[in-house]
């Protein structure tokens, strides 16, 4: 992580409550132009036409082309939108991108189809290293933290990850099928208000290297997995996992140790 990151995470870990803009959870009650310009800030981070065009033009003619050839274009193709696109990436069809600018693929990158990357807010960012897998509909959300995937880790088929308050998922780990890691919290202490008025508080998630994240997981906020845990599927991880731990339940206990 460069220091320039380094620097972004910081920041954003000194925030724990979060009121979402209107643009992002609602529909303008403005009339058509307003809510076409919150559809492109939400989509490309800025009120650009030029900028909502060019990405839209991209990702309509490219992102539905089938077979290997489709998509290695797109990981050439999309080198114009994203914020960069490494050597030997493969971009499956239907993959979508928010604020594609934000988002960040090193060498070897597989993205598999239907996928969703939901940068929320230009300032924060996905960035998947060398060797990361991604299978089909995985959904991966950014903003106001950022969400880094360190080197050769994986995710199984409908995961769904919320960096909201920050994530950072270590070398080698392994998310199962349907696991979910979460970044946030909505607020609801004063009953005379809708839930969905309140904001959210959000909180760091940090899952270690070499970690195996079993089917149907549910990692709360705030949590930290430490290196080499093994999480039992269908545990909820409300609370952190010491180093080399084997965890089950709900709430997740520690059962015992690898080593």
């Amino acid at each position: 992580m460069s220091d320039k990151d380094k620097k972004v995470m910081k920041e954003y870990l000194d925030w724990t409550y979060w009121d979402w803009p209107d643009w992002i959870v609602s529909v303008s009650k403005g009339g058509r132009m307003q809510n076409f310009w919150n559809y492109v800030e939400k989509t490309t981070g800025e009120r650009s036409l030029r900028r909502f065009l060019k990405e839209s033009a991209m990702l309509t003619l490219i992102s539905g082309l089938p077979t290997v050839f489709g998509s290695l274009l797109r990981a050439i193709a999309y080198r114009s939108i994203l914020g960069r696109v490494g050597s030997n990436c493969l971009i499956e069809r239907g993959v979508k991108f928010n604020i594609p600018r934000k988002v960040f693929l090193e060498d070897r990158v597989i993205v598999c189809h239907n996928t969703l990357f939901d940068v929320m807010v230009p300032e924060s960012e996905i960035r998947l290293d060398k060797d990361v897998l991604v299978s089909r509909y995985c959904t991966l959300r950014s903003g106001p933290g950022s969400l880094y995937i360190n080197e050769g880790a994986s995710l199984s088929p409908f995961c769904e990850l919320s960096g909201v308050g920050g994530l950072t998922i270590g070398k080698n780990t392994q998310l199962a099928t349907h696991a979910v890691i979460l970044g946030d919290l909505h607020i609801y202490k004063d009953a005379s208000i809708p839930i969905k008025f309140q904001g959210a508080q959000i909180k760091r998630v940090k899952i270690g290297e070499d970690v195996w994240v079993g089917a149907n997981v549910v990692v709360m906020p705030g949590v930290t997995i430490g290196d080499g845990s093994v999480i039992g599927a269908g545990a909820v991880v409300t609370k952190d996992i010491p180093p080399y731990s084997v965890a089950v339940g709900i709430p997740a206990k520690v059962t015992k140790k690898r080593l």
